[in-house]
């Protein structure tokens, strides 16, 4: 069995984690009668990757720039406000997004796209959206020089229909990162009662590895 790796540290929810923190429960599988809802996977993995180049052609034009000139740019809802952070609020399909933007000195350092499955449309829903956008991004950025699949517990591992489940509850999580010219793009998909789908990009401009 592997252990779990991963290039972000400690400190990678850096202004996300008041915004949906629950402390550590013991968690069952859910029952497998759930209606789900009649998705069209494909367009919503296609909703995402749209949101997610949309944010990061917003980082890449705004780096080192300020907190208001980006606020001026950026159209949505603002869920959170502060000096060095910024954060708007979108959805898909009902899940709810946090696109985030963090400051240095006023001048734009890191940003954060987070996807969270409420409600569960699906199983392997957020596999499905990892997997595009991972291959989207692969396009960009070429092969990730880190790709990794990692069980914590392989109880659900013989069984691939149900390793949304295995995510959902911490036993199954996956991870991508590619260096740029700029910086680092990771991409995460983890799971604490809900499956959370990260997308980060931070710049090496200004101190930003940290």
């Amino acid at each position: 069995m592997k252990s779990r790796a991963s290039v972000l540290s400690a400190g990678l929810l850096f202004f996300f984690t008041t915004a949906w923190a629950e402390g550590p429960q013991a968690v069952s599988p859910p029952a497998f009668t759930i209606p789900f809802d009649e998705i069209d996977e494909a367009t919503l993995q296609e909703e995402v990757g749209r949101q997610a180049v949309a944010f990061l052609q917003t980082l890449q034009s705004h780096w080192g720039r300020s907190r208001a000139a980006l606020r001026e740019a950026v159209e949505g809802e603002i869920g959170r406000t502060e000096p060095d952070k910024l954060v708007f609020l979108r959805s898909i399909a009902d899940h709810r997004v946090l696109e985030g933007y963090e400051f240095r000195e006023d001048a734009l350092i890191r940003g954060q796209y987070v996807v969270l499955q409420r409600p569960l449309n699906g199983l392997n829903e957020f596999i499905g959206y990892y997997a595009s956008l991972k291959k989207l991004l692969a396009a960009a950025y070429g092969t990730p020089l880190q790709d990794q699949i990692v069980w914590e517990n392989d109880l659900y591992q013989p069984v691939p229909d149900y390793w949304g489940v295995a995510v959902m509850i911490g036993h199954l999580h996956y991870h991508a990162s590619w260096e740029t010219e700029e910086g680092t793009v990771a991409l995460e998909l983890t799971g604490n009662r809900h499956s959370k789908l990260l997308l980060e990009y931070r710049t090496r401009r200004s101190g930003a590895e940290t």
